[in-house]
């Protein structure tokens, strides 16, 4: 008997009409397939989930930063997706992830750069102008930031949103971290609490816009025709 007649339980259609046995073995081969496709598709996930991790964790040891290295642990032991907290790592440390999986997450992020918008970051300055090209660089890292938490957006929004809906706090001070070390690096004064408020606003409409997405492939699938 092979895996198929074991998953449906029949192997013949005794009592019952032979043209509705066969359709519903059809739509049970294909339901069996589908769960043997999701079990493919989840050990696959995993074994990336565990590159980036040790991605993650190689960073940590070389960039010794003991706020993001704390902050990181915290929100992996939460079961933020790695790609996610990744994407967030990934502004101004790019020479941390040679790494092929690394790789592929900096590399969107840069394609993202020809689409990125400096005027939308005008309200970070406060009274200090920011080069433009910092203000591209940023922009490309929030958009990436936002297509990374698509490739898990129901895991993402489980897990970096409170039972309140808003951000949870690690996630906030990581991304502020992260933005006023890239900002330091270049030149540029940072002040924590305006980046605190900055990340906070933009996290939160990137949620809200995977939220859409969700809701649009859900009327998608729904209504194929329209």
């Amino acid at each position: 008997m092979g895996d198929f007649e074991s998953f449906t339980g029949f192997e013949s259609s005794d009592g019952i009409d032979q043209a509705s046995f066969e359709k519903f073995k059809e739509r049970m081969k294909a339901a069996a397939a589908h769960i043997k496709a999701l079990k493919q598709g989840e050990q696959k996930q995993r074994q990336k989930e565990e590159k980036l991790i040790k991605i993650l964790l190689k960073f940590v040891k070389s960039s010794k930063k003991q706020d993001v290295m704390v902050l990181i642990a915290r929100l992996l032991e939460q079961n933020v997706p790695a790609v996610f907290v990744l994407s967030i790592v990934m502004l101004g440390n790019e020479e941390y992830f040679d790494d092929e999986e690394g790789r592929k997450v900096f590399l969107e992020g840069k394609k993202l750069e020809n689409e990125a918008d400096g005027k939308s970051l005008s309200f970070l300055d406060g009274e200090q102008v920011l080069p433009l090209k910092l203000k591209i660089e940023i922009d490309a890292w929030m958009k990436n930031v936002f297509m990374q938490a698509l490739e898990q957006p129901h895991r993402v929004l489980e897990t970096v949103l409170d039972s309140e809906g808003m951000i949870i706090l690690p996630l906030i001070q990581l991304s502020s971290f992260i933005l006023r070390d890239f900002l330091e690096k270049n030149g540029q004064e940072a002040d924590y609490s305006s980046l605190k408020e900055f990340c906070d606003f933009f996290l939160a409409g990137s949620m809200i816009e995977v939220r859409q997405k969700i809701k649009e492939t859900k009327e998608l699938k729904e209504n194929p025709e329209e």
